[in-house]
């Protein structure tokens, strides 16, 4: 499809494509068992109906690699529970990287960060935009590797752009209010979403510690910082009048861009194809514009070709986002 040229033209153009499309987005690459995982220690919390998630029993890892299951960072609902993949215990605290599937804020698990396949994902044969469904993640074992924490999230999936957001707001104060007992750097966390999950991302690094309607004191630890120190955004939504419904103007990250201080936006890393139909091309260029206005560090990849959940996003995105982390992190 065309490139889009401006934000009116892609409102106007993508529209009628959203409005079939959005009910579809973001499937899933997964993999029976996660590579992190095995050989690894596994311990499992749920939480109580009526009480507060951060009053939950917490698991303690031990030194060797571990993976806490179905953490509950809230308790407003069911599905707001996250895996939580630490490395083994080194001489300083572990940076994390806060992964949000996609999946149109209606599908989707965080389980499918198991799912990497780097340069092994094939195409798929042609077809409509709807049948591409592979989704770049994370390469769990290189990253703990290297010493990262990573943490899966799963959210509300109500197709609420904002409840989607509160919840990773949530789960970025209930890990930093835990940062010392899972052996964390409260100073170096990442948020890294693709399609409805990158909007989650962007939310997280423009709105920082700022009170705004994506902070609900329902979900606890409303006194901790929800702040990010870097975001990866892979063909994330940010226009959210080009989606189906009426969405209030609070919800467009543009005004919080637009409003924040200097030097309180984190760096970015937004990477889209240029054959999304689904989400415009032009939702990342006017990202990039607005980040750089407002004096922020941001970079955009424009994968030529590449659809909506891309394969090519897996086969080469992966290293440049690595070495984007570990710039930031000084790995």
């Amino acid at each position: 499809m065309s490139v889009f040229a401006s934000p009116a033209a892609a409102r106007r153009k993508a529209s009628a494509a959203l409005a079939a499309a959005a009910m579809l987005l973001a499937g899933a690459c997964s993999s029976p068992s996660s590579p992190a995982a095995q050989g690894s220690n596994t311990a499992s919390t749920s939480a109580n109906a009526g009480t507060s998630a951060s009053a939950s029993p917490l698991p303690t890892p031990g030194p060797a690699a571990s993976t806490l299951s179905d953490l509950p960072y809230a308790a407003l609902d069911p599905a707001e529970q996250l895996d939580l993949y630490l490395p083994a215990a080194g001489a300083h605290p572990a940076p994390l990287l806060i992964w949000i599937h996609g999946g149109g804020w209606r599908t989707g698990d965080k389980s499918q960060i198991t799912g990497f396949a780097g340069s092994a994902v094939k195409a798929p044969p042609p077809g409509p935009c709807r049948d591409i469904v592979e989704v770049q993640v994370p390469n769990l074992t290189e990253l703990l590797a290297k010493g990262y924490a990573v943490a899966a999230m799963n959210y509300r999936l109500t197709q609420d752009p904002m409840a989607a957001a509160q919840d990773a707001k949530a789960a970025v104060r209930f890990l930093r209010a835990n940062a010392q007992r899972f052996r964390l750097d409260p100073n170096r966390f990442a948020a890294w979403g693709d399609s409805a999950g990158g909007f989650s991302a962007l939310i997280l690094g423009v709105t920082a510690d700022r009170r705004t309607v994506f902070d609900d004191p329902r979900l606890g630890n409303a006194d901790v910082s929800a702040a990010v120190q870097a975001v990866v955004d892979d063909f994330g939504a940010s226009e959210l009048t080009d989606l189906p419904g009426l969405r209030p103007a609070a919800e467009n990250p543009f005004p919080y861009i637009a409003s924040a201080k200097p030097g309180s936006i984190p760096p970015f890393r937004i990477a889209h194809g240029d054959h999304d139909c689904v989400v415009p091309l032009q939702h990342s260029r006017d990202l990039l514009a607005a980040l750089t206005r407002a004096g922020a560090t941001a970079t955009l990849t424009v994968l030529p070709g590449a659809g909506h959940e891309d394969p090519a996003f897996m086969r080469t995105q992966w290293q440049p986002t690595l070495a984007f982390l570990d710039r930031v992190f000084h790995m």
